[in-house]
């Protein structure tokens, strides 16, 4: 199928997912599809599994779920999306009685489509943030945009934007902070998982960002495992490791050595990264450091 085509079936998938349709999934998804989840699923295969224990589970927790994309881009077999979803806390959910609290959470989806069906899925889901508007953890996630705003200037080829992200995760697998003066532009804003929130300007986040995760984590290192582009936007993810050998977040120096996944959605203005939103999986990095929220809220 077409790239449009592609769009499309998301699109109705998302329908089905609005409008508690769990049958209408299987026009949508092959029936050995496979599900890569969040901490508290992890892989899931076949597509009965993936609408009885993956998506009734969540109606169950929040009756009135509603998914809403932000960014969504397609190319070749792969289609991606970002964006949020909302639901009221009115069933048990990871062993959490219903609270009666409206939540808002972000999420990452990535597919391979095969034929006409949607055949993988990598899922990130802001499951610590989830838990800290249950209460069932300390803090607050911090606020980050809803809106995307397309660029204004026109960005160069997706070859040559796809070799920009390269060139920029370089940097970042080689721990050089300056060498991200050349691939982004300088009021860049960074669109971070609930610790950060929003952070605007480009010093901001090569200091207040990623120097505090490379003293963290010292040999941080990160791999793409699924990477697409589309006019000027530009969508990844895969994971990194790390060996936890400083202070992160208040959480003293393990020794432990961690992976973690991640998901980045950039806008491309001419010939820079002007725009990044970004899902870091914040719950397992905790629960591989030795503090797991979920396990704390099942008692």
């Amino acid at each position: 199928m077409s790239t449009n085509d592609n769009l499309e079936l998301m699109h109705r998938m998302y329908e089905a997912l609005n409008t508690y349709d769990l049958e209408a999934h299987d026009k949508y998804w092959t029936e050995d599809m496979i599900w890569h989840g969040p901490p508290g699923w992890g892989d899931v295969h076949g597509r009965d599994s993936f609408k009885y224990d993956v998506q009734a589970e969540i109606y169950k927790g929040f009756p009135d779920y509603h998914a809403v994309n932000v960014i969504e881009l397609a190319e070749g077999d792969l289609v991606a999306a970002t964006g949020y979803f909302t639901g009221t806390h009115e069933g048990d959910w990871n062993g959490i009685p219903p609270t009666g609290i409206k939540i808002e959470a972000w999420f990452s989806d990535f597919w391979r489509v095969e034929g006409d069906r949607l055949a993988e899925n990598w899922v990130m889901i802001d499951m610590l943030g989830i838990l800290q508007q249950l209460g069932a953890v300390p803090g607050a996630p911090k606020p980050r945009s809803r809106q995307f705003k397309d660029s204004e200037t026109d960005s160069v080829s997706t070859k040559e934007n796809l070799e920009l992200m390269h060139r920029m995760y370089e940097a970042l697998n080689t721990y050089d902070l300056e060498a991200h003066d050349k691939y982004w532009t300088e009021d860049m804003i960074w669109h971070g998982p609930p610790e950060w929130g929003d952070v605007h300007g480009r010093d901001s986040f090569k200091y207040d960002v990623q120097a505090e995760i490379y003293k963290g984590f010292p040999d941080y290192h990160a791999i793409n495992i699924v990477e697409l582009a589309e006019g000027n936007l530009v969508a990844a993810t895969g994971y990194y490791t790390g060996t936890h050998k400083s202070d992160w977040f208040g959480i003293p120096p393990t020794g432990k050595k961690i992976e973690g996944w991640f998901s980045d959605f950039w806008r491309v203005e001419g010939d820079r990264l002007a725009e990044n939103w970004v899902m870091i999986d914040m719950l397992g990095i905790l629960q591989q450091l030795g503090i797991d929220p979920l396990a704390q809220t099942k008692g």
